[in-house]
């Protein structure tokens, strides 16, 4: 607790507002994170690692992927790294998203132009 909170920056040690431990690990106010919760922000400040189980989300866009055909000069693969296990591997490319098949995550982020 010996750190500032991501979002505000008031130092947690002296803060007299409720504090939240992240699944990552990482502290933030209850508040703050409450604040983000509102705004539809589900990942960590600092590691962007998921906050909170989204897992419905996730199979809302696993849905709307599947119905979302993507036209032929767009199929073709992409590396990428997912910020919720950490692993590296290939997807898809979609435009509404690239998903871990580690974790089945869409947490991800693209590392590389396309594979052709």
């Amino acid at each position: 607790m010996k750190n500032f909170c991501p979002v505000c920056y008031e130092y947690l040690l002296d803060s007299i507002k409720a504090t939240k431990i992240l699944k990552c690990g990482h502290t933030m106010h209850r508040d703050c994170f409450n604040d983000m919760k509102k705004q539809n922000m589900y990942r960590c400040p600092i590691c962007s690692k998921t906050m909170r189980d989204i897992s419905v989300f996730w199979k809302l866009l696993d849905e709307e992927i599947e119905a979302t055909v993507m036209p032929e000069e767009y199929r073709y693969d992409v590396s990428i790294l997912c910020n919720d296990c950490n692993n590296t591997g290939k997807a898809c490319f979609h435009i509404l998203g690239h998903k871990c098949h580690y974790c089945n995550s869409y947490n991800t982020r693209r590392l590389s132009a396309p594979d052709n």
